[in-house]
């Protein structure tokens, strides 16, 4: 969307809000209001009295008898792909730069098995999100464990796999640590009249996601905030022989033939439990990040920003949460505006305000990755008038630590032989 041409709408503010039985907020009373943003909860797609997305997960589970996945003794326990040391920060010949204040990095799996999580053309790496956003910490009842979450995108039209993320061991991030990690596919559940309880590939481009208790938050550009349980994730069959194993990798949901679920080849699936879209009053907004605020006090909030190629007119739009982790009021509870183009990942941390973002690509050069920088604005809304630092080729979603002394950002780079996990100090 051109930002030049965006016209801030006038439409009914919610207040008080009610529930309708498909799950969708709405104002019990009417009332004009002024140009904002606002989003709304939805709990299923289709008619009223369609199936929820969480009746059919329990579906799934009571009725399909699908086993539950714990997120660290399954996922996490079982995992089977090791990071590879960052390296020369390239996967190829050559190098590639290093963030400044680099405290701990890893690569993908580079084996040969795994080999398309470093070098892959297919899926691309997007957002990160941390057990210090869900839990302040470690994971609760894990002994201590520390976890990082990454989304991926599949960026192939045809076989649209959806959207995946990585869950990481990030316990020890000593220089020599490798973490463990596994994919989890993102699924919709579903319920047809007359056929089983069933789930199909979410085709999100996850360009950010924020780890909010159980809910696992994903950013989708043109439609909102896509909400995941993290805690009923389900266990689904990779096959066990050579036919049944290639099945897996090409189907997702329930085949009639053998009566297993398959989900591309992947271990587990992580269901779709709500989605906020744009309210019908709201104004145009890009949905191109999302992070979790945990620096205003007491209340919790989600930062999104928006991103565009040239255009400095973005911004950047908060939502207050409630105690369970769901928004808790339609309207926006504050805007700002971006002042750069590019952004990529944005995190605030008090009163101060940091964003990743490309350099600029000149039209008549090839298009190869260029470094990016990180950003810092503050006061929030005002003029940025120098980079904070430089940042790795192609920089992605952005999400803060604290720490002792100071804190620290995670982030990521998505291009292929130079991806890297990173964190660097503030």
């Amino acid at each position: 969307m051109d930002t030049t041409r965006r016209a801030l709408l006038k439409g009914i503010a919610a207040v008080p809000l009610a529930v309708t039985a498909g799950g969708l907020l709405v104002p019990s009373v009417a009332r004009a209001a002024e140009p904002g943003y606002g989003l709304r909860m939805y709990d299923r797609d289709g008619v009223p009295t369609g199936t929820t997305w969480a009746a059919a997960t329990q579906g799934l589970i009571t009725r399909q008898r699908l086993g539950v996945a714990d997120l660290v003794d399954d996922v996490l326990d079982r995992a089977e792909r090791r990071a590879s040391a960052p390296g020369d920060w390239r996967d190829g010949p050559g190098s590639a730069p290093r963030p400044d204040r680099f405290d701990f990095a890893f690569g993908w799996d580079a084996r040969s098995k795994y080999r398309e999580d470093a070098r892959g053309k297919r899926w691309y790496p997007q957002g990160i999100t941390t057990s210090y956003d869900a839990y302040g910490g470690s994971v609760p009842g894990s002994g201590g464990k520390k976890v990082a979450l990454v989304s991926w995108y599949d960026k192939q039209t045809a076989g649209n796999q959806g959207a995946k993320v990585s869950v990481i061991d990030v316990t020890r991030t000593g220089l020599s640590s490798r973490p463990r990690y596994d994919h989890v596919l993102l699924a919709e559940p579903t319920k047809e009249s007359g056929e089983p309880f069933d789930f199909k590939v979410t085709t999100l481009h996850a360009g950010g996601i924020a780890w909010v208790g159980k809910w696992l938050y994903v950013a989708d550009r043109n439609r909102g905030l896509y909400v995941f349980d993290t805690t009923r994730m389900l266990k689904v069959s990779r096959g066990s022989t050579e036919k049944t194993r290639e099945r897996a990798k090409n189907w997702c949901g329930y085949h009639a033939g053998d009566k297993k679920y398959y989900a591309h080849g992947y271990r587990y699936v992580m269901p779709l439990h709500h989605v906020y879209r744009p309210a019908s009053w709201s104004a145009n907004l890009a949905y191109s990040q999302v992070s979790l605020d945990r620096t205003q006090g007491a209340t919790q909030s989600l930062v999104v920003s928006e991103y565009f190629e040239e255009s400095p007119n973005g911004v950047a739009v908060r939502w207050n949460l409630n105690s369970a982790g769901y928004i808790a009021s339609e309207r926006a509870a504050s805007t700002w505006p971006l002042r750069i183009p590019r952004v990529q990942g944005t995190v605030c941390v008090g009163d101060q305000t940091y964003y990743s973002a490309n350099a600029p690509v000149k039209s008549h050069a090839p298009k190869s990755p260029k470094q990016g920088s990180l950003w810092l604005q503050w006061p929030r809304g005002e003029k940025m008038t120098a980079p904070h630092g430089k940042l790795t080729l192609g920089p992605e979603d952005l999400s803060y630590q604290p720490r002792a002394r100071g804190g620290s950002l995670w982030g990521l780079a998505e291009h292929e032989d130079t991806r890297r996990v990173y964190r660097i100090r503030l």
